[in-house]
């Protein structure tokens, strides 16, 4: 065998090897729990819808849904729970689901009310200003929110020019929800009374909302969470497939 074809051989041997492993990083992406790795390339899928309640405004709460198409047609999906008038991103998730169950997952949202597709620029900018807002009055996002807006990246939100005002005529609004408990329901209620708003006891309409379990959730220990930052970390699971 002469010294080139020995060459050839090893070079062809070493671009197998290349195609093998990095079609077992690929499995092994496809296979992975970890949104870190799973939604890594994200920014590169092409955006299938980015909708919002219709009624958003009014009600003050409201479950938004994003979506992106995977390269093997699979869509990876992220839903909001979000409260405009106080506590910002109530519960998020992400989920990697077929066609069909997409479908059903919007028509299930839909029973709370009407969706419209907006531009992912306001959809971003109006999941991350109701974040902001929140966290500037104490209440910090849902734990989930930080892997639930990777399916965000790429969207630049300084393009959309419509501008928020959140809470209720000026100030925040919070209305206890069906699975706050009084003494998390009076902490919260002291820290927006602190910023001048106003609370009222009330449940609110949240457990209309179709329940889920896309989301885990350690209830105990995030419980604890909430009580040291007064989280929102309601478990009002917004999806079910």
């Amino acid at each position: 065998m002469s010294k080139k074809h020995g060459a050839r051989e090893q070079k062809k041997l070493a671009k197998q090897k290349a195609k093998h492993n990095a079609r077992r990083k690929q499995l092994a992406r496809q296979s992975s729990s970890d949104p870190m790795i799973r939604l890594k390339s994200a920014d590169r899928w092409p955006i299938v819808a980015a909708m919002v309640p219709e009624n958003l405004w009014e009600m003050g709460l409201g479950q938004l849904v994003f979506a992106r198409r995977m390269p093997d047609g699979d869509i990876a999906c992220a839903g909001f729970l979000v409260d405009v008038f106080c506590l910002g991103v109530k519960n998020a998730f992400w989920q990697i689901v077929t066609g069909a169950q997409y479908d059903e997952l919007v028509e299930r949202v839909e029973q709370s009310g009407r969706l419209i597709k907006e531009s992912p620029e306001y959809f971003s900018k109006l999941v991350h200003c109701a974040a902001d807002y929140a966290q500037a009055l104490g209440f910090p996002p849902h734990r989930d929110f930080r892997h639930a807006r990777l399916l965000l990246a790429g969207i630049d939100p300084s393009q959309c020019h419509d501008e928020f005002e959140f809470g209720k005529d000026g100030v925040p609004l919070y209305v206890r929800g069906p699975n706050e408990s009084m003494t998390k329901a009076e902490s919260i209620a002291t820290r927006v009374r602190a910023a001048g708003g106003h609370f009222v006891f009330m449940m609110s309409d949240e457990s209309d909302f179709p329940e889920s379990d896309l989301v885990d959730s350690d209830d105990d220990d995030y419980e604890d969470d909430y009580d040291d930052e007064i989280a929102g970390d309601d478990d009002d699971h917004i999806i079910d497939v």
